[in-house]
């Protein structure tokens, strides 16, 4: 009978052991489950957060370039007139003008691939993405209407850079 008794103690501390070996693989199998959520959501967190870095990395580079930017379309808006200029001295400042045009054409193409935009100045005033600098009267526009714009203002995917500076009717 002690032996039966015994065997029963036995199989019973057994399956006590195997319960409680079940219960701590139950344990570390749910923390190995969390521990593996955990480092996925570290992953996109990550991720995520490298995007956004990266779509603004380039911010103090290009605010650093805009005032380069703003001297190239000023020497383009001073475009001579090529009537006035003999023929042969037309067609070479003819092409140097489609240069610069073309150079114009690279930029805004990057621009835009990067997310640099320039801010609309053939609208009403917004002060939250215009500066105005003058008033002007005028007739022919409303009054809040830009007349001219005298600084171009520019975006980084939809962040504010820097604001057109214009001047606007009264």
């Amino acid at each position: 009978m002690e032996d039966k008794q015994t065997t029963e103690q036995e199989n019973t501390a057994e399956e006590l052991e195997q319960k409680t070996h079940c219960v701590k693989c139950e344990e570390y199998l749910a923390g190995w489950k969390r521990a593996q959520a955990d480092y996925a959501n570290l992953k996109k967190t990550t991720e995520r957060e490298k995007k956004e870095f990266a779509k603004f990395a380039n911010e103090d580079l290009l605010s650093a370039l805009l005032p380069a930017i703003d001297q190239y379309e000023m020497a383009l808006s001073f475009t001579p007139d090529l009537n006035n200029i003999p023929d042969e001295e037309r067609e070479k400042l003819k092409n140097w003008i489609i240069g610069l045009q073309a150079v114009r054409l690279a930029w805004e193409a990057a621009f835009k691939e990067i997310g640099l935009e320039r801010i609309p100045t053939d609208c009403a005033f917004d002060p939250l993405i215009h500066e105005a600098i003058g008033e002007e009267k005028s007739a022919k526009n409303p009054s809040g209407q830009i007349v001219r714009t005298m600084q171009s203002g520019w975006r980084l995917n939809e962040k504010l850079l820097r604001p057109a500076k214009v001047v606007i009717s009264t």
